[in-house]
């Protein structure tokens, strides 16, 4: 077991020592190379001469005697100076070096004639070759450079100049310097605060005038000067320099809109938006804008002073004369004047789809715009804080770009209300908002996902677009129909200006279903879905088909009724009951047969003149039994005055009201019957 446990802790032990072996020597086991900048400046006293070596001058007497006869490719980018000031002699190089240990330099100074004083070495008329030399403490190794030919006059350095004032005005700046030597020439060098590139202008006196500035900017300038031979002196110390404000050179451009507060048109708004002055146009900080606005009847002036790029005018139709102006510190802008007629204006389609979503530390809006006969040159990209709503920030984009990114004064648990407005030269659309944070986006959530309408091939669904305090950084939202037993899905993305959307070319009596998803950075989610299957038939296909079929039996009914009235008419007419009427029963009665004496009309009576005939009349009425529910057309009756009296007056019926009249003879008072003998019958 102790055997087991000595061979892990070597092999341990072997791998840490193979590990720490590939750091030291990583690539065939040699260390990369490193460079070092390094830079060595002597003067005269430092230099001692060599005894036995006259011809040489070194920096330490160990040096001598040990000059390569080849230089070394370890020493890069050398290049040596001679300070008059100073007398003193440098040189500047990049030293290649593969061990990371600080090395030790030194110069070797010689000539073929030879030295007569070391320290007097270093002056104007002097010449020399150099060697540098530099040498690893630890591990003993000398290197030599190659041998570098010097001339002190042509290496020699102008002093550097010092730069003592700088006189502004709003585009130039005046600098003043002092030198220590007649020089042959100066170059001033510049750039604004914002710029890394330097500019630099050349001049032969004491002082330089740099025009053509920014007014109201920061400037950093620098001064060197070189004299009748050597080299450029050293630059001087930066100085800083500020340009003064100016009259801001041009008025803002400014669109406009004309919208209706009211459904009768009496009162109107009229929006201005203006694009804020360029750096070299505003010359300094604008201060505000000053606008002013006045109907053409009526001339009296209206003012307003903004400091924001937007004025809501409120105004009744008419024609208005309206100007703007900046001003800054130093005076006010040329005047730009608009013409507008609020009650005949064209208008300019709105951007639709805008949405925000959080990149890094900022808020990147997309939008999309309508095909309109105008095509859009710019959009104007306005945003403010909820709790700072009078600070807003403005940018301008070109109007084929529907992207953008909002940096400027972007911060966290900060809610921003973004407007954007579509701009063509002098018009200005409808401006589309949205609300949006950098923890959360677009602050906006799809909610009560619904079906409205279903067809065979065809589903409409309408959704809620709702405030949302906080919650997930969603992307964009995508509607999806999918069928339930295919793997084909349609997708489409959704944005604040849709609320319902209409999918076609679906299949009949399938089961589908839509869905709403969340795109977010670490993928998507699913916010709400509804399921659906589509109708084998519609309701207008079933009426359709009904409708015919309702109306050939409606018709077969009729036909089939007028045909058994028409039917029975002609081959079954109604025959007259001689029981439903009063003769008829009279006649039929049985008990008058029984009679022995007879009783006959006297024929003589009924010979009556036409006036008592007209006065005699009979009505006649159809009359409804309730025990059989037959009318009888022949049936008669008397008056109700004149009752029939018969030996079976018990089981008579009353007689009806007449419906008809007809002609009767009309009895007279002596009316009465002619009684016959009776006439036995013959016994014989």
């Amino acid at each position: 077991m102790s055997s087991r446990c000595t061979f892990c802790l070597l092999s341990c032990l072997v791998c840490l020592c193979h590990y720490t072996l590939t750091l030291q020597w990583p690539v065939n086991g040699k260390q990369p190379k490193s460079y070092t900048y390094t830079e060595l400046t002597v003067t005269g006293k430092d230099l001692k001469v060599c005894e036995h070596q006259k011809h040489i001058c070194v920096l330490d007497t160990n040096d001598c005697g040990s000059v390569s006869a080849h230089g070394n490719n370890m020493f890069l980018n050398t290049s040596c100076r001679y300070l008059f000031n100073e007398k003193s002699f440098g040189c500047k190089w990049t030293y290649l070096n593969d061990v990371k240990t600080k090395m030790i330099h030194s110069f070797i100074f010689s000539r073929n004639k030879g030295f007569s004083h070391c320290p007097s070495i270093l002056n104007l008329l002097s010449g020399f070759n150099l060697t540098i030399k530099s040498k690893d403490p630890h591990r003993k190794i000398e290197r030599f450079s190659e041998v570098y030919s010097i001339t002190i006059e042509n290496i020699v350095q102008f002093p550097r100049p010092d730069v003592i004032s700088v006189n502004a005005t709003e585009t130039s700046l005046n600098v003043t310097w002092i030198k220590q030597w007649e020089s042959k020439k100066c170059l001033v060098r510049y750039k604004h605060s914002t710029m890394n590139e330097w500019m630099e202008e050349e001049d032969s006196e004491t002082f330089h005038v740099i025009e053509g500035l920014q007014p109201l900017s920061q400037y950093s300038l620098t001064v060197a000067c070189i004299g009748e031979y050597g080299m450029l002196s050293e630059w001087s110390a930066e100085f800083q320099a500020k340009t003064l404000e100016g009259v801001p050179t041009a008025p803002p451009n400014v669109s406009y809109r004309v919208e209706s507060l009211d459904n009768t048109f009496r009162t109107q708004k009229l929006l201005l938006v203006w694009k804020a002055l360029a750096i070299n146009v505003a010359r300094g900080v604008i201060l505000g804008y000053e606008v002013t606005y006045a109907s053409t009847k009526q001339p009296a002036l209206a003012k307003i002073i903004t400091n924001n790029l937007k004025a809501e005018l409120e105004v009744a139709p008419g024609d208005y004369n309206v100007t703007l102006m900046a001003y800054n510190s130093a005076g006010q802008s040329p005047v730009r004047h608009v013409r507008i007629n609020t009650a005949s204006y064209e208008s300019l389609p709105g951007v639709k789809g805008l949405w925000a979503s959080t990149e890094a530390d900022s808020l990147r809006i997309r939008w999309e715009t309508e095909t309109a006969a105008v095509s859009v040159s710019e959009f104007a990209i306005e945003w403010f804080s909820l709790s700072h709503a009078a600070s807003s920030q403005w940018k301008r984009v070109n109007g084929a770009t529907f992207s953008t990114v909002l940096t400027d004064s972007i911060k966290q648990l900060e809610i921003y209300t973004i407007n954007v407005y579509p701009l063509y030269e002098s018009l200005c659309g409808p401006s589309e908002s949205v609300q949006a944070s950098l923890e959360n986006g677009t602050l906006l959530d799809i909610v009560h996902l619904r079906l409205v309408n279903v067809t065979k091939t065809s589903v409409t669904v309408r959704w809620v677009w709702q405030r949302k305090a906080n919650g997930t950084n969603v992307l964009q939202y995508r509607l999806a129909l999918s069928a339930l037993d295919e793997s084909e899905t349609k997708f489409l993305t959704v944005f604040p200006h849709q609320c319902q959307h209409s999918f076609y070319k679906l299949q009949t009596n399938v089961k589908y279903s839509v869905s709403i998803y969340g795109e977010t950075k670490s993928g998507n989610f699913k916010k709400t879905n509804i399921e659906f299957t589509t109708p084998l038939y519609e309701n207008d296909e079933i009426i359709k088909a009904a409708v015919p079929i309702v109306l050939l039996i409606f018709g077969f009914g009729i036909f089939s009724v007028l045909s058994r009235t028409i039917y029975k008419d002609y081959f079954f007419p109604s025959i007259a009951n001689p029981s439903h009427s009063v003769i008829g029963r009279w006649l039929l009665n049985p008990f008058h047969e029984k009679d022995t004496v007879m009783r006959v009309l006297q024929l003589e009576d009924f010979s009556l003149t036409n006036q008592l005939i007209e006065k005699a009349l009979m009505q006649m009425e159809h009359q409804k039994f309730s025990e059989k529910g037959v009318v009888d057309e022949d049936m008669m009756y008397l008056p109700d005055n004149s009752a029939v009296e018969n030996d079976g007056a018990e089981n008579s019926e009353a007689s009806p009201s007449l419906t008809e009249y007809v002609d009767l003879p009309l009895l007279p008072d002596n009316f009465g019957y002619v009684e016959n003998c009776y006439i036995p019958e013959s016994t014989s």
